[in-house]
């Protein structure tokens, strides 16, 4: 995927985005680096007393992390890692006076190098701090910086008792996907502390309350947060403003307990991105209760999720398998809503709420009888076999038989149906049911011609889903994964 980088200058400052995303707002830069850099190095300066510090910066290629790392005498050295030589290159050249030209200080090296690839060949044990600052995942592939397996290579690296800090999401209008975040470090055994505060510019883009954490393999007490040294010249932190930021509303820390850790496997945080925001507006903020999570020490309460809800055929063997399945208890009963395939980009929250709330509904308007009519109609071009059990369908449904007694193969075939065509809409919702699409401004006969595209995108779409599908069903018959 291309990058798009743009900077805007206005009277006071400058603003930088990334594929549309802002990074920073000069105006108030500092309130995010300072709680990402500040407690970490002041943490680590306590746990390691009379010791040059080595640090190491994921991402961060705007420099501004580094300026605030090196307000410490203690750090000897900063290692800095992006993958991106644009940003390097408007680090040593436009942000230079917000940076202070921090990539170019003695004690900084910088690698223009894949985080992920970077760490691994490290030797363990090495550094005293680790922070992470990466931009929000817009891919799967980027949202492995954020998995398991990367927090275990920097816990690797890491000394012991050293300090891990993680820039994170909203808590309000990404809920789930920081809470993932919160129980993906608590499940490799880190003390784990997350934080909210309010960024101004980036509540004005919509992002919400910005949230991050703060890990150690060592418990971190509240009588070392209380006893941080801050550097002198700070623009917004202070020991106010760091205790009451790891304080969060019950309502929307209630959900930590329901998320599930994400893998690379298993890249749950990409999906909760993409399926579930939560806005602040939908939570009941009402109660006025607070948990200082200062006060808490919690271990990993949440589980590594049994299929990949962004693997469209993991995604499909689970609907297979029981959709139709009677479950010996409520309780037992598998929540199918859950596994929706992954939304179009362009869907928005509502779109996606919509089908959860309504999938049932959805399915049980296709009108059985008047499709086996319409197949039926068309016998003469399917193979005899499958036919014949069409025919037999049509007479058991027509007698009102209930659908436990049909043939096992035909309430696949139901199944594979459903399925393909809910996928299908949720890939292309405007090619699906052969409906076309129309945008307006176009001539009749362009109009025509448009509908006549979707027409052949959704029959594509349909067959390809089907036989697809058909084929899982015969590996899942044979056994095969």
């Amino acid at each position: 995927m291309s990058t798009s980088l743009f900077t805007e200058n206005y009277d006071d400052g400058i603003a930088f985005y990334i594929n549309g995303d802002l990074q920073f707002d000069s105006a108030d830069e500092a309130i995010y680096h300072e709680h990402l850099v500040i407690p970490a190095i002041s943490l680590a300066i306590q746990r390691f007393p009379d010791t040059d510090l080595r640090v190491l910066i994921c991402g961060g290629g705007d420099g501004l992390a580094a300026r605030d790392v090196l307000r410490f005498e203690q750090v000897k050295s900063i290692d800095l890692v992006d993958y991106n030589p644009q940003v390097i290159e408007l680090a040593n050249t436009v942000f230079k006076p917000y940076n202070l030209g921090s990539l170019e200080q003695e004690k900084v090296t910088v690698y223009i190098q894949e985080a992920f690839g970077f760490v691994r060949e490290l030797a363990d044990d090495f550094y005293h701090i680790v922070i992470c600052d990466f931009t929000c995942p817009n891919s799967a592939e980027e949202a492995k910086i954020y998995s398991q397996e990367w927090f275990q290579e920097v816990n690797r690296v890491l000394m012991n008792s050293g300090i891990i800090a993680v820039n994170g999401v909203s808590p309000n209008q990404n809920n789930p996907a920081f809470w993932c975040l919160y129980q993906t470090l608590l499940s490799i055994n880190l003390f784990t502390k997350p934080l909210q505060l309010e960024i101004p510019s980036f509540r004005g883009h919509g992002y919400g309350n910005w949230g991050f954490l703060l890990a150690s393999s060592q418990e971190i007490l509240r009588e070392e947060i209380q006893h941080i040294h801050f550097p002198n010249h700070l623009n917004y932190l202070n020991r106010e403003k760091l205790l009451s930021a790891f304080i969060f509303e019950e309502t929307i820390a209630a959900s930590r307990h329901q998320v599930t850790i994400h893998t690379l496997e298993n890249e749950q945080l990409f999906y909760y991105l993409l399926n579930y925001p939560t806005q602040t507006e939908n939570l009941d903020l009402s109660t006025n209760e607070y948990l200082d999570f200062l006060d808490i020490n919690e271990q990993v309460n949440a589980n590594i999720e049994s299929i990949s809800s962004l693997d469209l055929e993991s995604v499909a063997k689970f609907w297979i398998e029981n959709i139709y399945a009677t479950p010996e208890t409520e309780k037992d009963s598998p929540d199918i809503n859950q596994f929706l395939p992954v939304r179009h980009p362009y869907h928005d929250s509502k779109m996606t709420t919509s089908w959860l709330v309504h999938l049932q509904e959805l399915l049980s308007e296709i009108d059985v009888q008047k499709l086996l009519t319409s197949l039926l109609a068309r016998a003469q071009e399917l193979p005899p076999q499958i036919a014949r059990e069409l025919k037999n369908l049509a007479d058991k449904i027509n007698s009102n038989q209930p659908l436990g007694t049909l043939n096992p193969k035909m309430v696949e075939f139901m199944a594979l149906l459903s399925i393909t065509l809910l996928m299908a809409n949720l890939v292309a919702p405007d090619s699906v049911f052969a409906k076309g699409s129309y945008y307006g401004s176009s001539s009749s006969s362009s109009s025509s011609d448009d509908t006549g595209d979707g027409k052949l995108i959704g029959f594509i779409f349909t067959c390809l889903g089907g036989y697809w599908l058909f084929n899982i069903i015969n590996r899942m018959r044979n056994g095969q994964r």
